[in-house]
């Protein structure tokens, strides 16, 4: 009886061993597999809206902090997944168009602008850890980016109390900057959903100065 005990208990420990190493095994291929995507293009739509805007106006005064401002963006990039730290760049040219109202003390016209601006993003790859710490935490994704560019500034629908004064009658061309700070989910890591504040800055217009925006988008992205 004894030794029928003890033949029991080893082979359950080498069943146990055996089952805990084909575990790690699979793991490891996992990360493997994960690792080996080292970068790839991708694709993201996004829209959203402005949450305040500010400049001074030629005509005298300050701008209105409006919001409320429509925002669509389109971008095409490509990724880069680091080797031996947790961590993905990417480097993507983004066009995006937006919709905003200007008011001063004595002027008020309807802006739409379209900017076209080449952005680096860094953010925290979590994905090649998925074996351990589950699918859906792996899945999230926070970064950071900005970038530079330029793009057409035109108005409509220009007023002003002072018949001597004809404001935002020449459309622009004007560069732009912008700052964003975000969070994305993905699955598959290849399909994902992402959210994230952006900070948007323009050049000095004919009419209006030291322009800036901020707001927040949502949006999809596919690598592929």
């Amino acid at each position: 009886m004894r030794q029928l005990l003890l033949t029991t208990l080893l082979l359950s420990a080498t069943a146990l061993s055996a089952a805990d190493l084909e575990l790690k095994s699979l793991g490891a291929a996992a990360e493997g597999q994960a690792a080996k995507r080292k970068y790839g293009p991708y694709v993201g739509v996004s829209m959203g809206e402005t949450m305040g805007q500010s400049g001074t106006l030629r005509s005298g005064g300050n701008l209105k902090d409006e919001g409320g401002a429509a925002i669509f963006s389109i971008e095409v990039g490509k990724s880069w997944k680091w080797q031996k730290l947790p961590i993905m760049t990417s480097l993507d040219v983004e066009g995006t168009f937006m919709s905003t109202t200007l008011t001063g003390d004595t002027v008020e016209a309807d802006m739409n602008s379209l900017f076209f601006n080449l952005n680096g993003t860094i953010g925290l790859d979590l994905y090649r850890y998925r074996a351990r710490i589950g699918k859906f935490a792996a899945g999230f994704r926070p970064y950071v980016g900005g970038g530079l560019g330029g793009g057409q500034v035109w108005y409509r629908n220009a007023t002003s109390t002072n018949p001597a004064q004809s404001p935002f009658s020449i459309d622009e061309f004007v560069n732009s900057w912008n700052w964003y700070a975000g969070l994305e989910w993905t699955w598959k890591d290849q399909y994902s959903i992402f959210a994230e504040y952006r900070d948007l800055g323009i050049g000095d217009l004919e009419d209006l100065r030291g322009f800036s925006t901020d707001g927040y988008l949502v949006g999809f992205r596919y690598r592929y």
